[in-house]
């Protein structure tokens, strides 16, 4: 992300005319529902720790961090690689990370 910021603006900013014109925003419903469900399946065929809903709360986690990095970066002051850490560290089962 830090390489290629502009490109996570544009995508945040396709979001948001998403909002405003249906159709669009249909598309990319269509298309950020289906990637989820790719990583979820991933996820769990790999065989790493947490199910679904761990997965899909680790990505909500994660996009929100990626916002404020982008947009109020000095709100996380660099530390949202160390945060999304914590994250894995505290929702996933204990001892699963030492396992993967």
């Amino acid at each position: 992300m830090d390489a290629d910021r502009s490109s996570y603006l544009a995508m945040m900013e396709l979001r948001l005319e998403g909002v405003r014109r249906p159709e669009l925003g249909a598309e990319l419903n269509r298309i950020f529902r289906v990637a989820l469900e790719e990583n979820i399946r991933f996820h769990l065929d790999a065989g790493l720790p947490g199910d679904r809903v761990d997965v899909t709360l680790l990505y909500l986690a994660v996009h929100g961090m990626i916002v404020d990095d982008l947009t109020v970066p000095d709100v996380l002051a660099g530390s949202a690689g160390e945060l999304i850490d914590e994250l894995c560290r505290r929702l996933l089962p204990r001892g699963a990370a030492e396992n993967a």
